[in-house]
């Protein structure tokens, strides 16, 4: 798989995410925060989260099919940006969250955004 495949893979894995979150705020929003997700302020954030996501992975997915590596490179380095907040939250309130999830979460964030950093620079 090359570096453009790896990419497309990324950007549909940004959208079903976002989807995911949007669509099903309590349920996929509970991956990252436990039985918190279930309040409507939780709720109203995943959904942000979603659409931010979603269109992320779109951009990306649509400057793939146009082949323009700036605007490729740029919109990794959205989700980088976007996931290195996601990092920042996460860590701040890492002993609130549940043991397993925040690993688990930890890990997605990390992989998304190292990917999309490291993918930036080879495609660019």
């Amino acid at each position: 798989m090359d570096e453009r495949e790896m990419a497309r893979w990324l950007a549909l894995g940004r959208i079903n995410v976002g989807v995911s979150l949007f669509a099903f705020p309590g349920l996929a929003g509970g991956m990252w925060v436990g039985r918190d997700a279930k309040s409507a302020g939780v709720r109203t954030f995943s959904r942000g989260f979603g659409v931010r996501d979603a269109i992320i992975g779109a951009g990306l997915f649509r400057a793939l099919e146009d082949g323009d590596v700036d605007e490729i490179r740029r919109w990794l380095l959205y989700g980088a940006a976007a996931d290195a907040a996601d990092l920042v939250g996460t860590l701040a309130s890492w002993r609130r969250l549940p043991r397993f999830r925040r690993l688990v979460v930890l890990a997605g964030i990390v992989g998304f955004g190292g990917l999309g950093v490291y993918l930036s620079q080879q495609l660019a």
